[in-house]
């Protein structure tokens, strides 16, 4: 008479081999989400050194900045971020309560617009493109700000500091010639009034002024790039 096999270790084999594959299968997902995870860890990191090679190169400009200023009509505040025009500072370039340029700084003024357009191209690359701000300031007459009168809104003076950067650039751009845009580079035309974080606190004659500001941006690569669509 045969003997017949114990069903407790049948149904036990079957359950440690059911276990055994279950096990298996779960090792092989751990292996492939581990897999996914250190490439996504790579590409972070990629990417945060990416960034952190972007963010040097942009605090190198600086030292860049105020090397092309020492060579120019226009000089670099490494406080404040901003070039200004070394000549226009304390000086009426247009007449009172106008925009139109006196004759006797137009060729102070195109010197000015011949050095932003050399700056922008030696600092034209394809890591960065630029926003260009050409921003108007308006001096506080002496009287007014002695006693305290003038109006730090005063929208005829928002109105005339932005029509005089505007002149500016209208003159850099028809009488200069200047494209400036193809520097990778956006131009913003601005008028502060009496206002402003660049105005000179100390001598407010010096605010008859204008400033200019480079500001760089990171191109960030195209994520559609070299993608089939």
């Amino acid at each position: 008479m045969a003997r017949q096999k114990d069903p407790f270790w049948t149904s036990y084999s079957d359950l440690m081999t059911s276990l055994f594959f279950v096990m298996l299968v779960l090792f092989i997902i751990c292996l492939i989400n581990v897999g996914k995870a250190n490439g996504e860890l790579r590409d972070a990191l990629g990417t945060a050194n990416a960034d952190k090679e972007r963010l040097e190169q942009i605090l190198q400009l600086d030292s860049l900045y105020e090397k092309l200023s020492n060579e120019s009509t226009l000089g670099y505040d490494s406080e404040k971020k901003m070039f200004y025009a070394k000549d226009f500072v304390g000086k009426e370039i247009f007449y009172s309560n106008d925009d139109k340029i006196k004759e006797e700084y137009l060729g102070m003024v195109d010197s000015v617009g011949t050095d932003l357009a050399r700056i922008l191209q030696a600092l034209h690359n394809d890591k960065f493109h630029y926003q260009l701000v050409i921003e108007g300031n308006a001096a506080i007459k002496w009287d007014q700000l002695k006693a305290n009168t003038y109006n730090p809104d005063n929208t005829e003076m928002y109105y005339l500091s932005y029509r005089r950067a505007l002149a500016l650039y209208n003159r850099w751009r028809i009488v200069g010639k200047h494209d400036f845009r193809k520097f990778n580079t956006e131009i913003i035309i601005a008028g502060s009034g009496f206002n402003g974080n660049n105005r000179d606190k100390k001598v407010e004659e010096n605010n008859k002024r204008f400033i200019i500001q480079i500001l760089p941006k990171i191109n960030r690569p195209d994520p559609d790039k070299g993608q089939n669509k």
